[in-house]
């Protein structure tokens, strides 16, 4: 260390004392830093000190420059220690809590883009309802002209046919004829635009073209008279009941349906109990000496028809048209039944799904040849218990059209609205739940911005 260059000091004054000259002689001298007398050596008022030890540590009345320093310095150092400290741990907490926040708005932010989503879907489902139904109001003007020739056809058709049968029995036949151009082109023009047309290898269908046949052009045939009346009091009417066929007015569909399974057992019963004997030998030959029909034969003759239409329908239907079926493509009876709801389904469910199938066609065999039975042992005989048994089938489609009117058609429109309804309402709460989501996480800027300025003023 150099020596420290001489400072001038203003005069002072020291009370005398021998303690500074004892003390300047008793401590030793240190190599190359001089000892500094405590002797006055002031002549005048323009005296000096020269060599003055300022990092010295003497106990003398002067402080040496250091312990100024320290003294001057300490303090305040440590204070702007404690604030330092005191602001890093408050800009970590802050940023802490920043992060967190941000977590937490960014998965609030999923979670309502979430919900926001939904109450697109929501908004486009109602939409659509709602669109559909204003579509139904537009084309009410279409549907209720359609409805209203339904209606008068199928009107004027119970009231024609009644007329026909009170006063023209042996006309029946012609009218169902007539009947069947009119309904059955429309039933293939519906089922075909909506791919139902594997229906139309039902056994229905095929027994109404064997009655078309039966009427015009073998009306000499024992064996397919037989088959058809067996057919038409058989399987057909009991379709009434195991089908649902209902008597609506101005449904086509329903109208055309009853129409396939209820009138082959009018025209038959008609043709056979109610058209003059000699009038109806006349215009067919096949009921000349059929006084009765042999069970036994009608059995056969009925299995043989019906098998024959089994393997056809096998053929085209169930072995070509297999993959379209099982993939849902297309639909048939099997499909329909088989995942519908009822006993036919049911015992369906109990079998394998490889004997499914099988199952429903062995089904429909027994089906068949049950209903069969009464025709030749039981209705071909009496013509009473003919004309109780379409009086009873009658009645069941009848009862099936009220129970459609009531409680099919007369709420169908409520339900609607019911289901509009509910689907606003539960939009409207997704909707206040979301936008009271999005004010509840707005980021609060002004609290933001006040700490921060807040916290500028405590730096300062």
């Amino acid at each position: 260390m150099t020596d420290a260059p001489p400072v001038s000091i203003s005069p002072v004054s020291e009370a005398p004392s021998s303690e500074p000259d004892a003390l300047s002689a008793s401590q030793p001298s240190t190599p190359g830093r001089p000892n500094l007398s405590r002797t006055n050596s002031i002549s005048s008022d323009g005296g000096s000190l020269d060599g003055v030890d300022l990092l010295g540590g003497g106990n003398g009345a002067g402080l040496p420059l250091a312990d100024i320093l320290d003294t001057f310095l300490s303090a305040r150092i440590d204070l702007a220690n404690r604030r330092w400290s005191r602001f890093s741990g408050d800009m970590k907490q802050k940023a802490r809590r920043r992060k967190e926040d941000l977590v937490r708005r960014a998965r609030d932010k999923k979670e309502l883009k979430q919900m926001e989503g939904e109450v697109r879907k929501m908004r486009k489902r109602v939409s659509t309802r709602i669109d559909n139904l204003q579509q139904k109001w537009q084309d009410a003007k279409v549907v209720r002209l359609r409805d209203k020739i339904s209606f008068v056809v199928g009107v004027l058709n119970l009231v024609v046919s009644s007329l026909c049968f009170a006063f023209r029995p042996e006309l029946v036949p012609a009218l169902y004829s007539a009947l069947a151009l009119y309904f059955l082109p429309l039933r293939v023009y519906s089922y075909t635009s909506k791919k139902w047309h594997y229906f139309l290898f039902d056994f229905c269908y095929f027994l109404n073209v064997a009655n078309l046949l039966f009427i015009w052009a073998f009306p000499d045939n024992k064996f397919l008279f037989t088959v058809c009346y067996c057919a038409a009091h058989g399987p057909l009417a009991f379709s009434v009941a195991t089908w649902r066929n209902s008597l609506v007015f101005h449904s086509l569909e329903k109208m055309t349906s009853l129409f396939i399974h209820l009138y082959p057992p009018f025209v038959f019963t008609t043709l056979v109990h109610f058209t003059p004997r000699e009038a109806a030998e006349v215009r067919y030959p096949a009921l000349k000496g059929l006084d009765r029909l042999d069970g036994y034969t009608s059995f056969w003759f009925n299995v043989t028809i019906y098998l024959a239409w089994q393997l056809i329908y096998y053929e085209l239907i169930v072995i070509r048209k297999k993959q379209k079926i099982e993939t849902g493509e297309r639909i048939n009876s099997y499909s329909t039944m088989s995942k519908g709801k009822g006993p036919v389904a049911n015992l369906l469910g109990k079998a394998s799904p490889k004997r499914r199938e099988p199952a429903f066609m062995l089904l429909q065999f027994a089906y068949t040849i049950l209903t069969t039975l009464p025709a030749p042992l039981i209705l071909f005989p009496s013509s009473k218990a003919s004309g109780i048994f379409f009086l009873g089938i009658l009645t069941v489609s009848v009862w099936n059209g009220a129970s459609y009117y009531v409680e099919v058609f007369g709420r169908r429109f409520e339900k609607e609205l019911m289901e509009l309804r509910r689907e606003i309402e539960m939009m409207r709460s997704t909707e206040q739940a979301v936008d009271s989501a999005l004010n509840g996480e707005a980021p609060p800027q002004g609290d933001d911005k006040e700490a921060d300025s807040g916290e500028d003023k405590k730096l300062v």
